[in-house]
């Protein structure tokens, strides 16, 4: 047989004072204990103490309790408990926006698009128009083909010494910049992820660092320090990838000017038969020099890949995407 319950209050025959309340009147847990503490004070009851005026904003769900103290005939004060009128109430919160309007004209996380389409969404984010930005990996504009330069303060330049365009600097090495320090907005690095990039460059299996900016010539000065901070032995294969990006980020901590912007391009491997994320290997230790990661791009190519001889049998997933990685400097 089901209780008999009074809606209002929540008496019910093994609750006759009412000191349990029912949960439709649906009161916040700091509200319930307020009351609970008054019937203490007062030798009131829960129920007794509600109908002493005490009302329920049901839109609000929660009570507006106002206290005062009453004492007649010389008895002892007690604690009364009256509605909180109109001016009193709280706001309900809200997680709307009013005055928003709808849309789906969204940057998105995920494009299976060009990396000159999805970059330009990457700068409406996070640099804002009339920055000082520099792309130190250049090449031949791929990145800008769809942006509007005039709007943006820009310095390009390449490790390539020649066959670059005439508006940008050749022979510069992301590892040694020729910008003041605390100098820049914004910052844009997408060099060769890969440890073997193309042609016969890689017979032999030189070093990755001969083969920065497809071949070019390396700084020399930074050659001479690699050598020296290695004594001799220059990592090799996906290592050399990643010191490539450590030693760049290093770089780009002191050109970058407080809570500046550091937009990487980058894309996993396999190397050595085992999977290497770069992208992750990347954050953890731009991390540690001071940059936080805001936000992951990842585009994915529109063709399918495909290999020229597969042996035996696939062992990993090919990878047919690449990931733009945008960082903070911190202050």
């Amino acid at each position: 047989m089901s209780k008999t319950t009074n809606k209002t209050y929540g008496r019910t025959p093994d609750d006759p004072d009412g000191s349990r309340i029912s949960m439709h009147i649906r009161m916040r847990p700091s509200v319930k204990s307020r009351l609970k503490t008054l019937a203490e004070e007062t030798g009131r009851t829960m129920i007794e103490i509600l109908e002493s005026g005490v009302a329920v904003q049901e839109d609000q769900q929660e009570f507006n309790m106002v206290s005062r103290v009453n004492g007649t005939n010389g008895a002892a004060p007690r604690r009364t408990v009256r509605y909180a009128h109109g001016k009193n109430l709280k706001a309900k919160k809200t997680a709307r926006i009013n005055g928003g309007s709808p849309t789906n004209d969204l940057v998105l996380s995920c494009y299976q698009d060009s990396n000159n389409a999805v970059f330009p969404h990457i700068l409406k984010l996070y640099v804002p128009e009339g920055s000082k930005i520099a792309d130190c990996t250049y090449g031949k504009g791929v990145f800008w083909k769809d942006v509007d330069q005039t709007k943006y303060k820009c310095f390009f330049s390449d490790l390539k010494r020649e066959g670059v365009p005439e508006n940008v600097k050749a022979g510069v090495d992301s590892r040694r910049l020729p910008y003041k320090a605390k100098s820049l907005d914004a910052l844009v690095f997408d060099p060769p992820y890969m440890h073997t990039p193309g042609g016969t460059a890689h017979n032999g299996h030189q070093n990755f660092e001969q083969y920065y900016a497809n071949n070019a010539e390396i700084d020399e000065q930074v050659a001479k320090q690699i050598w020296k901070e290695t004594n001799g032995s220059p990592p090799k294969y996906h290592e050399a990838v990643l010191d490539l990006y450590f030693r760049s980020a290093r770089e780009a901590i002191r050109v970058l000017k407080s809570e500046g912007v550091y937009i990487v391009k980058c894309q996993d491997e396999v190397c050595a038969n085992r999977n290497r994320f770069t992208h992750v290997e990347i954050m953890n230790e731009l991390a540690a020099y001071g940059f936080k990661c805001l936000d992951i791009l990842v585009v994915m190519r529109n063709n399918k890949p495909g290999v020229s001889r597969l042996k035996n049998s696939q062992v990993h997933a090919r990878k047919n995407h690449s990931y733009f990685l945008v960082f903070r400097k911190g202050k």
